[in-house]
């Protein structure tokens, strides 16, 4: 428990409840609920209102700085009831839970720093910075950020294309790939990426080259051979060949696969 100390209003009493944070999804974006339990001082007055700033970050390994989430503020009325549980809502975007993701190992652990005011005060209104240390189960909040859904995504810049038939399927597997990885699951993702090359193949029309020279090759027959490669690289995923039997793919495999099919699903007609 943290302490927000004013010089004529006592101490009002703020901590985050464990195992209280909740991720939902939002229009383009995602909002982190972060409930925090305040309490007023014993004997407090009536019809107070206790307006609180928060800076929400992530500890960084090693000594890096703490990188920095977002901020919100939250006024919460105190009539004769003397504590209160309002939520904080923080606004996220994929990109910040991604990168949340990439660097959690284990449990999520979160810093809220909070900082108090009363309008209402006779002396000074401010009170001290408290800083909240949040820990939220590693399994707990798996089960959330899967619950995104669709809505969270690798943010790239090759966007996935609109479209009908083998277009729009292949655009949904690259969706899902991205939820996959958004997940950890590197191989769940580019097995993913092998279902859109297939949705390509279908789609595209493009004739094999057969024993044809390099350069007697068109261009239809050289995107075949390269939406093929892809597809071999792709299939790699499943462990069963030699050659990939002991190789574990990293993220940054992943993504290449995921956005290189993006682009190829833009030549479809």
């Amino acid at each position: 428990m943290n302490e927000l100390r004013f010089d004529d209003a006592g101490k009002y009493v703020i901590n985050v409840p464990a195992e209280s944070l909740w991720l939902h999804q939002g229009m383009g974006t995602h909002w982190l609920g972060v409930p925090v339990s305040v309490s007023a001082p014993e004997g407090h007055a009536g019809g107070r209102l206790l307006v609180l700033e928060a800076d929400l970050y992530a500890p960084q390994s090693g000594n890096a700085p703490r990188a920095f989430l977002g901020s919100a503020q939250l006024a919460v009325a105190f009539g004769n009831v003397s504590s209160d549980r309002p939520t904080i809502p923080f606004l996220l975007t994929s990109a910040q839970i991604l990168a949340l993701e990439a660097q959690r190992a284990g449990d999520l652990r979160l810093e809220l720093d909070v900082r108090g005011f009363l309008p209402q005060a006779k002396g000074y209104p401010g009170a001290n910075q408290v800083t909240e240390h949040i820990s939220v189960a590693e399994s707990r909040w798996r089960q959330q950020v899967e619950g995104l859904g669709r809505s969270l995504g690798v943010e790239m810049t090759i966007p996935f294309p609109i479209g009908d038939g083998p277009q729009q399927a292949g655009s949904d597997y690259l969706r899902e790939a991205q939820r996959r990885l958004g997940g950890n699951d590197v191989d769940g993702a580019i097995l993913e990426v092998r279902r859109a090359l297939e949705q390509i193949r279908v789609g595209s029309g493009w004739a094999w080259p057969g024993k044809k020279d390099q350069d007697q090759q068109t261009a239809d027959e050289r995107w075949a051979r390269i939406r093929a490669d892809l597809e071999h690289q792709a299939s790699g995923a499943l462990h069963t060949d030699a050659g990939t039997r002991h190789h574990t793919y990293s993220r940054g495999e992943a993504e290449t696969l995921i956005a290189a099919t993006a682009a190829l699903l833009r030549l479809l007609p």
